[in-house]
């Protein structure tokens, strides 16, 4: 699995999962959210827009956020471990977004 785009178009996308992580692990494994809002009446404060390409060379999309914290992001940002969603078309995102993390957890243990 290989990262293509970190702001890719995500519409059309859905809840698919979980994953439980800080907020400093998602900017090392994808970098800075595409979408990063202080409005704490908005339902979404930080996303990132993810484009994944497969083994087989197809394309899966994925969005990683918060949900209804409704503040300025600080819950989610400062939270040793946030239960962030998972959007996607299909499961196939959730995969994506292990795979990935999995791959920047493991270049950072071994130094790379």
């Amino acid at each position: 699995m290989q990262l293509i785009n970190n702001n890719a178009n995500v519409i059309g996308t859905s809840l698919q999962g979980y994953i439980s992580t800080s907020f400093d692990n998602l900017v090392k494994a994808f970098g800075k959210p595409i979408y990063d809002c202080d409005d704490s009446y908005d339902k979404v404060q930080v996303e990132w827009a993810l484009q994944f390409e497969d083994e087989d060379g197809d394309s899966v999309v994925a969005t990683i956020y918060n949900w209804k914290d409704y503040d300025d992001g600080s819950a989610c940002k400062q939270a040793f471990k946030y239960n962030w969603h998972i959007g996607g078309n299909s499961y196939d995102a959730v995969q994506a977004v292990y795979a990935m993390m999995e791959t920047a957890e493991a270049a950072e243990y071994y130094g790379a």
